[in-house]
């Protein structure tokens, strides 16, 4: 029996694949249906979370499948090897200077733990993705968190201000595109930064989103891994390439930081699955342009419905919207679950603001503007 077959069809995909339960991994290649055990879950339409509504490339797919007789074993140094080359050829950096990890929150933990410290800070924006902030709370950290410009940027100034009058042990965190806003910083004002911080500060640079914008004002912070020691830039599998139930992610630095930070990464880390679906993504040259076209087309179907009700949403470089909702948060998340819509969660201290991902079809986006529409005729945004 041809392998694939019997991988779809056979005891190995009733055991392997039941960990995977959202993979779809044949969709588009024969009539086979994974579905998962929650059916009301899967009627959802789920914008709560930052996936790609293309899926996974189809390269990455067959990966999947090709690798599945692997999993019996312990994941092998080879394949890993591999795609640290590629990701290493494309920053244009050196293999010792790439970290894999089990999404790129691994290597965030895994700098928030290298760099803990009696009398340590994390300074970051506010609001801000929360990880960074939420490993380190069983450290010695004290938080400082730092209000957005009025252009949704992070305030380098003030952050610099701060972290220049500090001693102790540094950890600033930064998301760029933020989220939940999706606005970007400018990266002349990070460099600027960059280049004069003091060795006590150590720079998480978070470039999820880095795939999606188109921005004269914005570029990638990689280059400063050739040139400092204090700093990790952060990319992700998980938005661009859809393998975000894989966990996939990996950082850039220097090569004794990289050394440093792997002390905290697990042995076995990325898994099988993930190593050789990232791999493959990574060759497929047609996916970025085709899902930063369905991208924006989902973003137009939803922000001219916001246009058209008078609500606000902040311009966002990403693949999510964060938009006013008049009402109270929590109501409006309820709300939208009773008519089988999951929306974002809270990301205070905006609460005014929904942050809505754009991880369906335009068709999909539709059913909400449409829902969107009937809160509105009930007065209820």
């Amino acid at each position: 029996m041809e392998r694939r077959v019997f991988i779809a069809n056979g005891t190995v995909a009733s055991v392997g694949l039941a960990a995977f339960p959202g993979l779809n991994l044949v969709r588009d290649t024969g009539p086979w249906d994974f579905s998962t055990e929650d059916q009301a879950q899967d009627s959802f339409l789920r914008l709560n979370h930052n996936a790609n509504p293309l899926g996974i490339p189809p390269g990455a797919r067959n990966a999947i499948l090709d690798a599945m007789e692997d999993i019996p074993h312990y994941p092998d140094d080879a394949p890993r090897d591999a795609l640290t080359a590629q990701i290493a050829e494309l920053h244009d950096v050196n293999a010792d200077q790439v970290v894999l990890g089990q999404g790129s929150t691994e290597v965030i933990r895994a700098a928030v733990q290298a760099n803990a410290a009696p009398g340590g800070r994390i300074l970051q924006a506010n609001p801000t993705y929360e990880n960074a902030m939420r490993y380190a709370e069983p450290f010695p950290y004290q938080v400082v968190r730092v209000p957005l410009t009025s252009d949704s940027a992070h305030d380098v100034n003030e952050m610099r201000r701060l972290a220049e009058g500090w001693q102790e042990p540094t950890l600033v965190y930064i998301c760029n595109p933020n989220n939940p806003t999706g606005s970007i910083t400018p990266s002349a004002d990070l460099e600027d930064w960059f280049s004069s911080a003091s060795d006590n500060i150590f720079f998480v640079v978070d470039e999820a989103y880095y795939p999606l914008v188109d921005d004269s004002r914005y570029w990638s912070a990689d280059k400063w891994a050739k040139e400092r020691s204090n700093i990790v830039v952060c990319r992700t599998f998980s938005k661009l390439y859809g393998i975000a139930g894989l966990r996939i992610g990996y950082g850039i630095c220097d090569a004794e930081t990289a050394e440093r930070l792997t002390l905290y990464i697990n042995r076995s880390s990325p898994n099988t699955l993930a190593v050789v679906a990232a791999s493959a993504a990574l060759e497929d040259e047609d996916w970025h342009e085709n899902s930063v076209r369905i991208w924006a087309e989902c973003k137009a179907v939803v922000t001219d419905c916001l246009e058209e009700l008078g609500l606000h949403y902040f311009k966002s470089h990403t693949a999510f919207l964060f938009h006013e909702i008049l009402g109270d948060q929590d109501l409006y998340i309820r709300r939208m679950r009773e008519e089988g819509i999951l929306v974002g969660r809270k990301f205070p201290p905006i609460l005014s603001h929904n942050r809505l991902s754009l991880s369906d079809t335009p068709e999909g986006l539709g059913r909400f503007v449409e829902t969107l529409r009937l809160f509105r005729s009930r007065g209820w945004i």
